[in-house]
């Protein structure tokens, strides 16, 4: 056996063993203080990459739950407006059918005539209120088609109907030097709105918010006077579409769309009861009719919502045991397994107060050696 002074190997050989020791320790501490076997990419590069993409995929996953709970409210609050209407319609076809009979005069008629009106008016309130948020649901959605005159070089650079009731108005523009006078008339009735705005320079435009009518107009410098039947702008209403992004991935089988009809009694909605009336015999009979077809139409409807509720309900369930196995695979990859992170920091302190205690021997070797040369 050598004996060496200028070089204590024995204490060089325990200095490794206790940086290993307490290198293993802190490292168990690490674990055990954030409850993660991976916490950072030397750990295990390939597992915090799977990790991670585990994590995105349940956090997608918990929003799209949350859109889905708040798609079936919304579809909840659409149906309760639709039953109001049901109700209302279930009383205009009492009216009906008890103008209809010849037990009761025109006078009589007139008066059941005026409750229908009343009541139509309500419907039609029912379908522009019923809303979640802002989102207009039993509305439909307004599109529109212009005359030939309505284009960016006469002036008009856009125009925005979404807000609209079904019709066909007229567009009028004034320009001066400084301002342009808007109206916006509603063909078929006494109803007009005019507004000015300051008329806008170079490229720039200037919206004109037809609040009335729930039209915006964008004009830009180009404005001129336009008064001609050209000027037209028909609005037609169709189905309303709502999209919900129900899953992580933009594919359809992750989407469910549903389209609700205008539930307005326009001549170009779902129930299509304006301009009829009950103050005769005949329109009586011929009312009959036309609100048992509303009320087959509005069934349908119906139907349809409580479809997507459904549909809706199962998707979610799907996606919350989704959630919970992609939080369980994520776990198994990236969480501390608690039993076994505190036996190995138990066994790395041991061996670290042990190291400490060698190492204070093997540092008393060379002590050994000065007794060699007495």
């Amino acid at each position: 056996m050598a004996f060496r002074i200028a070089t204590n190997v024995a204490s060089l050989n325990t200095q490794r063993w206790l940086s290993v020791a307490n290198t293993g320790m802190s490292k168990a501490l690490e674990r055990l203080s954030s409850g993660y076997k991976i916490n950072k990419a030397a750990d295990d590069a390939a597992g915090i990459g799977i990790a991670t993409k585990l994590n995105v995929k349940a956090a997608s996953i918990s929003k799209a739950i949350d859109n889905g709970n708040q798609a079936v409210a919304m579809l909840q609050t659409a149906e309760s407006g639709i039953d109001q209407i049901k109700n209302i319609l279930t009383r205009l076809k009492e009216l009906a059918t008890q103008a209809a009979s010849d037990n009761i005069t025109d006078d009589d008629r007139d008066a059941l005539d005026v409750e229908r009106g009343k009541l139509e008016d309500e419907i039609n309130k029912i379908a522009e209120n019923t809303k979640y948020g802002e989102t207009q649901l039993l509305k439909g959605a307004s599109t529109g088609s212009y005359g030939a005159s309505l284009i960016p070089s006469s002036g008009i650079s856009a125009i925005d109907v979404s807000g609209a009731v079904a019709g066909t108005y007229t567009l009028s523009v004034l320009a001066t030097t400084g301002s342009s006078t808007v109206t916006l008339t509603l063909q078929g009735s006494s109803t007009t709105q005019t507004l000015t705005a300051t008329r806008p320079s170079n490229y720039n435009t200037t919206d004109v918010n037809f609040s009335d009518f729930g039209i915006k107009v964008t004009i830009n410098s180009s404005a001129t006077v336009n008064i001609s039947s050209a000027n037209a702008i028909t609005v037609t209403s169709g189905t309303s579409s709502f999209a919900f992004q129900l899953g992580d991935v933009n594919n359809a089988s992750d989407q469910i769309s549903i389209g609700i009809a205008n539930f307005r009694t326009d001549n170009t909605s779902l129930l299509n009861l304006h301009g009829y009336d009950i103050d005769s015999k005949l329109d009586a009979q011929g009312y009959l009719t036309r609100v048992d077809d509303a009320i087959e139409k509005l069934n349908t409807a119906r139907g349809q919502v409580g479809a997507a509720q459904n549909q809706i309900t199962y998707h979610l369930a799907n996606l919350e045991a989704m959630y919970e196995n992609t939080r369980a695979a994520e776990s198994t990859i990236k969480d501390a397994d608690f039993a076994a992170e505190m036996a190995n920091f138990t066994k790395f302190q041991i061996v670290t107060q042990s190291g400490v205690a060698m190492l204070a021997q093997a540092n008393q070797l060379p002590q050994l050696i000065l007794s060699l040369m007495r």
